[in-house]
């Protein structure tokens, strides 16, 4: 069993102003969570975490992330999740177009709905191949993806996550890449 653990704070508050009428006046709007991801395997805990800043990515490009093999960290041990409960990735090219498309390897694709495990996933399931499904990321942008139980994966059969960049011209695509999960 790893040792991470991990705090997960979203805040996003807004003001609806309306000039006239009976309700005349600012009426506040607000999303607020917070998970507190103790250390342990069970739902709603970790004992893994794995981070990764991509840089200098050329365009139209594959990057595989193998979660149950060649994944290590900072101190170059390695990370063999069981289970994904977050996925975090930023964009961190700005260029028009320059988009980042995040989902299951068109081999051994991870996080598809019902695979390994019927009713957890990211992506839909389908009978399509796998590249057709993921999360766009656009320029500047991010996206949080997180299952309280964890996504499981297998070995071999479902543990390639991949990130694809776009078509837009140019060797400086790069992201910030956070994933969290258990061993077990």
């Amino acid at each position: 069993m790893g040792n991470a653990s991990g705090r997960v704070f979203v805040n996003v508050q807004a003001q609806n102003i309306l000039a006239a009428g009976v309700a005349a006046g600012a009426i506040p709007l607000s999303f607020q969570a917070q998970l507190e991801l103790a250390n342990g395997t069970a739902a709603g805990s970790i004992d893994l975490a794995y981070g990764k800043t991509e840089s200098s990515i050329a365009a139209s490009t594959i990057t595989s992330y193998d979660l149950s093999g060649s994944l290590t960290d900072a101190v170059g041990a390695a990370v063999v999740f069981a289970r994904v409960s977050l996925i975090a990735i930023r964009n961190n090219r700005t260029t028009a177009l320059a988009y980042l498309d995040m989902g299951p390897h068109a081999t051994n694709g991870f996080g598809r709905l019902g695979t390994p495990t019927a009713g957890f996933g990211f992506w839909p399931a389908d009978i399509a191949a796998d590249a057709d499904q993921g999360s766009i990321v656009a320029p500047g942008s991010w996206v949080v993806l997180h299952a309280l139980a964890g996504v499981p994966l297998t070995n071999a059969a479902s543990d390639i996550l991949r990130v694809t960049t776009s078509a837009v011209v140019g060797a400086t695509n790069g992201w910030d890449l956070l994933i969290l999960g258990t061993s077990a």
